[in-house]
C-alpha cells in the first residue's frame, strides 16, 4: 500500500490513477490544502516512509522541476528507500491533457486543439481552461469554467470524474516526460 499526498482536491483521483497505473495499492490519501502548507511536511513523509511508502505528487508550477525537488528536499537528511517525490511539469493539469484522446471525449474538445505537448505551457490550468471554454458542451462550460477565466463551480469534482474514469496515465506517459518519470519511480517502491 502506497500512501499518497496532493496539494490540492483536484489532485485526488490522478494520484490515484498513476498509483494503479503503475501497479501499486493505494492507502491513505491527504490533501495537503496548498503547496504552501505541503512544502514543509516534505520531510515528515520522507520519515514517515521508513514505516510505509509515501508518494507526494506536487505541481512544478512553472519553476525548473531540477531546482524545485532540490529546495524541496533540502531539509531531507536519510532518504528512505519508500518516499518518492514526484513533480508535475508544469501541472497536474498537464498530466491530464496529455492522454489527448480522453480529454477529447470527455470533455467535448476537438482533439487538434488540446497541445500536443502539454508540458511545454507554463500554467497547464489556464490551457485546460481555455479549452472547456470553448467545448461543445454547454454542460463542460457551465460546469468547468467562470468569469474571467476562472474554474468553475464543479471544477474539482469533473477532473476526478475524468481521472478516475477514462485517463489513461501510461497513454498520457507516452507523451509527458515527468509523468513517465512518475509511474517508472512509484513502480518500483516496495511493496
Amino acid at each position: 500500500m502506497i500512501n499518497v499526498v496532493v496539494e490540492g482536491e483536484s489532485d485526488r483521483e490522478a494520484a490515484r490513477a498513476v498509483v494503479l497505473a503503475a501497479g501499486q495499492q493505494v492507502g491513505r490519501i491527504i490533501v495537503a490544502g496548498g503547496k504552501s502548507k505541503l512544502d514543509p511536511k516534505i520531510p515528515n513523509y520522507n520519515r514517515a516512509a521508513a514505516q510505509f511508502p509515501w508518494v507526494v505528487f506536487r505541481d512544478s508550477d512553472a519553476e525548473c522541476p531540477v531546482l524545485l525537488r532540490s529546495r524541496l528536499t533540502s531539509g531531507i537528511v536519510d532518504w528512505q528507500p519508500g518516499f518518492s517525490l514526484r513533480i508535475a511539469h508544469s501541472m497536474t493539469e498537464a498530466w491530464l491533457m496529455a492522454d489527448r484522446e480522453s480529454f477529447s471525449t470527455f470533455f467535448h474538445v476537438p482533439v487538434n486543439r488540446i497541445p500536443q505537448d502539454p508540458e511545454s505551457s507554463p500554467h497547464a490550468k489556464r490551457v485546460l481552461l481555455a479549452l472547456c471554454a470553448q467545448s461543445r458542451s454547454r454542460n463542460v462550460k457551465r460546469d468547468m469554467t467562470a468569469a474571467g477565466g476562472a474554474a468553475g463551480p464543479l471544477y474539482v469534482s469533473q477532473l476526478n470524474e475524468y481521472a478516475s474514469t477514462v485517463w489513461r496515465p501510461t497513454e498520457a506517459a507516452a507523451v509527458s516526460p515527468s509523468l513517465s518519470r512518475a509511474l517508472a519511480e512509484i513502480e518500483l517502491l516496495p511493496r
